[in-house]
């Protein structure tokens, strides 16, 4: 009688919680046909579930942990429908019980869900370089010119490749570095909008890897693509790779040169993503939940560097454009703070979090990704 209603009880509760979502092809055709922002080629990543709008011109990707509905990003499809959807996807969550978490959104769905009288903060700072007419020219272009030109001198060259079609020369050293860059670090790899090897088998993903005359791997990236209509007009940097010894230049010259052949394409920008946990100071004073994320990230910074990273990225003269998160009501922020350590540490067990505390004691620096 015990298992009989324990079995009954549980299969009640999935049946109760069970998404109505479409799927992962249907989300990917919505991002291509209609577009979204720089971050939305994410949700067509393994993990997310999908919640579309009643006409099915716009769509969120989002993943229950606890009981936060977290997005991957903002709404994404036809432009004119994107803004509609968030409160048919504040209802859908409503209807099972969750608390719904817009991740990594632009200032406009931010100031939306404000409007909806939603709390907000700054959880990120992206970067994005304009293309149309970039040249690396002038003072502030210094370091990007001299890694070319270093590359140049070594003989280093930057070559596109499909991962899933690469030679396996190639991905064998790929795959090394990538296990080198997480050995280091001794914690689990970060997922959710942080992407690794796994992302990289997407056909529709470009990557850019530094070779040498002896078919020697320096580094790599990967840039995922932006659309509009159909059309692709930017591209946005995730995965970033290189060995602690060797050409020490070589982001910064593979940054350089995926934004020549994007700009030569007709792209019209090229976006560096989102720096979690970092922010540039507008003048504004922080409120405490800003100020609290801010001193997380200051305690984060030795172990997964992403201030340095932010600092890395100024390199290449970007815009700077803040990336929040929203919810409806702050006492939920516990929750939603649990669901998003969750989502980028899903391997995260007790030796991790014993050796994430000693380095946090230590201040011991994460490996350098420029």
């Amino acid at each position: 009688m015990f298992w009989t209603v324990t079995l009954a009880a549980s299969l009640w509760l999935v049946t109760r919680v069970r998404p109505v979502t479409g799927d992962a092809d249907a989300a990917r055709s919505l991002i291509v046909g209609g577009g979204g922002s720089t971050l939305s080629w994410l949700a067509t990543w393994a993990g997310n579930s999908y919640w579309f709008t009643a006409d099915g011109r716009a769509g969120v990707a989002y993943r229950v942990i606890g009981r936060v509905a977290l997005t991957t990003g903002e709404p994404f499809g036809h432009p004119d429908a994107r803004p509609d959807a968030v409160e048919e996807f504040t209802r859908f969550c409503a209807e099972h019980a969750w608390t719904p978490c817009l991740y990594s959104v632009g200032q406009a769905v931010r100031d939306h869900a404000v409007e909806l009288g939603w709390q907000s903060v700054q959880v990120a700072e992206e970067t994005v370089v304009a293309l149309p007419g970039l040249a690396f020219t002038g003072k502030r272009w210094q370091d990007v010119r001299s890694a070319l030109n270093k590359a140049g001198k070594a003989g280093i060259t930057a070559e596109t490749l499909a991962f899933a079609h690469a030679p396996l020369s190639l991905t064998e050293q790929i795959r090394a570095l990538s296990e080198e860059w997480v050995g280091d670090k001794g914690l689990p790899e970060m997922g959710f909008t942080l992407g690794g090897l796994d992302e990289l088998r997407d056909d529709a993903v470009r990557c850019l890897v530094a070779v040498d005359a002896d078919r020697t791997v320096h580094g790599i990236t990967s840039w995922l693509p932006v659309h509009e209509d159909g059309r692709i007009v930017g591209w946005t940097l995730d995965f970033m790779r290189r060995p602690e010894s060797g050409f020490r230049g070589v982001m910064e010259f593979l940054i350089a040169a995926a934004a020549q052949r994007f700009r030569d394409e007709g792209c019209a920008f090229l976006s560096l993503s989102g720096a979690p946990l970092a922010r540039v100071d507008r003048g504004q004073e922080p409120d405490a939940l800003q100020r609290l994320l801010d001193r997380i990230g200051s305690a984060l910074e030795p172990v997964y560097g992403f201030r340095s990273l932010l600092a890395f990225k100024a390199k290449f003269q970007p815009e700077y454009r803040p990336l929040h998160m929203a919810c409806p009501d702050v006492a939920t922020m516990p929750a939603v703070g649990t669901a998003i350590a969750r989502a980028y540490l899903p391997g995260m067990g007790p030796t991790h979090a014993l050796r994430l505390l000693g380095r946090l004691r230590t201040g011991r620096r994460a490996p350098d990704e420029g």
